[in-house]
C-alpha cells in the first residue's frame, strides 16, 4: 500500500483533462495516486502511460492498475521519455505529467537511505538493481569533489569544511553514522536543514536528477499534440529554475538582440505558459500534508 498522499491533485487532473484528450503520460507513476485520480475524474475513456525508475514503484501500480484497461507501465527513466512513449506507439499525446523527486513511500522506507532519520545503507538509488550507491560518493571521491557537490546541489555555504569533516570521517557505512557526523559539526540551530541539504545534494549527484529532467523536458514537449499540456510538480530551486527556463525560452516571440528598436526575426512560440504565478499549495492542504510546503506547480501548453 502507498503512503505517498497526491500534491495538488485537483490541480492536475483539471489541467490535464479540460483540453479534451485522451492520451496521457506519468513520468514518475509513483504510488499511483495521481493517475488514479486522472482517470477516475475523466468523463472518457483514457490511455495512460505510467513510468517509474524505481522498480518497486513499478510493482505496485502493477497491482494497483491491474483492472483499468489502458493503462500501459514501463520500468524506465524518465530521462528516456522519447523512447518510452515511441515504442508505446499511441502518436501524439494530450499530456505530460511528472511529479519530479522523492516520493513519501521512498523517504520514509528505511532501507532505502534516502533519509537522514534512519539508520541505514548508503544507497539512496532510485532503481536499486543498477549504478553505484551513495556508499561511493560518501566514501571514495575526493574531497573537493564532494565539496563541489554539497555546493552545488545543496547549496551549503560551509561545503569544503563539511566535506573535510566527512572525508576525515571514512569509512562511513550507513546514513546513521553520516548524520552523526555532520551533527558532531554544525550548530544545533540550523542542523535539519543542514542535513536535508547534504543528503538531496548527494541523491541529486548520485541519481543524475538534473540531467534527466534536462533530457525529459524536450521529449514530453516533441510528443505532446497541439493543445497538449506540460505539468510539472517540483519541489526544490534546481527543479523549479530548469522547467521555469525550459518555458520561458519555449514561449518566446522574439529573439532578437535587445539592441534591435524592432523585432525582425520570425520566431514562433512552442508552448503557451498556464502557470505565470506559480501554483503552491493551499495552507489546508499543508496542515494535512506538511511535505507539500515545497512543491510548486508549473503548466504550459502546446501551442504548434
Amino acid at each position: 500500500m502507498s503512503h505517498h498522499i497526491p500534491i495538488l491533485v485537483d490541480y492536475v487532473t483539471k489541467l490535464l483533462l479540460e483540453n479534451g484528450g485522451t492520451k496521457y503520460v506519468d513520468g514518475t507513476i509513483n504510488g499511483g495516486n495521481h493517475a488514479e485520480a486522472l482517470l477516475k475524474s475523466a468523463d472518457r475513456s483514457l490511455k495512460l502511460l505510467g513510468i517509474d525508475w524505481d522498480p518497486k514503484a513499478i510493482e505496485h501500480a502493477r497491482k494497483r492498475f491491474a483492472d483499468w484497461n489502458g493503462v500501459t507501465l514501463v520500468h524506465g527513466n524518465f530521462a528516456d521519455s522519447d523512447n518510452i512513449i515511441s515504442e508505446w506507439g499511441v502518436g501524439k499525446i494530450d499530456g505530460f505529467f511528472c511529479d519530479v523527486g522523492l516520493s513519501s513511500d521512498q523517504l520514509d522506507d528505511e532501507s532505502r537511505g534516502f533519509s537522514h532519520r534512519f539508520d541505514s545503507v548508503l544507497d539512496m538509488r532510485y532503481d536499486q538493481t543498477q549504478g553505484i550507491t551513495a556508499d561511493e560518493i560518501v566514501n571514495n571521491i575526493a574531497k573537493n569533489e564532494l565539496a563541489d557537490i554539497i555546493r552545488k546541489y545543496g547549496e551549503e555555504r560551509n561545503a569544503s569544511k563539511i566535506a573535510s569533516v566527512i572525508a576525515n570521517a571514512r569509512p562511513i557505512r550507513s546514513t546513521g553514522h553520516l548524520a552523526e557526523v555532520i551533527r558532531k559539526n554544525s550548530s544545533p540551530q540550523f542542523i535539519e536543514k543542514r542535513l536535508s541539504r547534504i543528503f538531496m545534494s548527494i541523491r541529486l549527484a548520485l541519481n543524475d536528477e538534473l540531467s534527466a529532467i534536462e533530457k525529459m523536458l524536450p521529449a514530453a514537449l516533441k510528443w505532446l499534440a497541439p493543445g497538449g499540456r506540460m505539468i510539472f510538480l517540483v519541489f526544490d530551486s534546481f527543479q523549479n529554475r530548469l522547467i521555469k527556463n525550459f518555458f520561458k525560452e519555449h514561449a518566446l516571440t522574439c529573439v532578437c538582440p535587445p539592441s534591435f528598436p524592432v523585432c525582425v526575426c520570425t520566431a514562433q512560440p512552442d508552448l503557451n505558459i498556464l502557470t505565470h504565478k506559480v501554483i503552491r499549495p493551499s495552507q489546508t492542504e499543508i496542515d494535512k500534508n506538511p511535505r507539500s510546503r515545497s512543491a510548486f506547480l508549473r503548466a504550459a501548453e502546446k501551442i504548434r
